[in-house]
């Protein structure tokens, strides 16, 4: 079953990434989006939209996700990944890395599982606390 929901979401994000959101436009007011961009997004009404918005600014682009964990309890799952692409945005001249840390979860509606919630964050590599802190400020 992860197996499946790992494919599902790489095929979803190889889709973002060449500008289709439609693996990420919501049909329910409870789920949640923490996405790339910042921001939270509560519900269908409020998070498809926003999707729509973001997914302009991709051009093309390849990618691939790693899961780095993920689990199943009763009718829960839950991913985390990394999702790694080079993509080119639109008025960029050059293609750039889009690397994101990424937590999924699902709920079993019926014969299928729904994507419930996704946060999705730059994967920024490490750096020395005094770098970190003016980021908070």
């Amino acid at each position: 079953m992860l197996a499946e929901l790992r494919e599902r979401i790489t095929v979803d994000h190889v889709a973002w990434i060449n500008g289709d959101s439609s693996g990420y436009e919501f049909h329910d007011e409870t789920s949640t989006i923490l996405g790339a961009f910042g921001g939270a997004s509560i519900g269908a009404t409020t998070a498809t939209p926003g999707q729509r918005r973001a997914v302009v600014q991709f051009e093309s682009g390849t990618g691939h996700v790693e899961v780095l964990n993920g689990g199943v309890s009763g009718d829960v799952a839950w991913l985390v990944l990394i999702e790694r692409a080079t993509v080119k945005l639109r008025d960029r001249e050059a293609p750039c890395r889009w690397d994101l840390r990424v937590t999924e979860v699902f709920q079993r509606g019926g014969a299928e599982w729904v994507r419930v919630h996704r946060h999705a964050d730059p994967l920024v590599d490490r750096h020395p606390l005094d770098e970190v802190l003016p980021l908070l400020a």
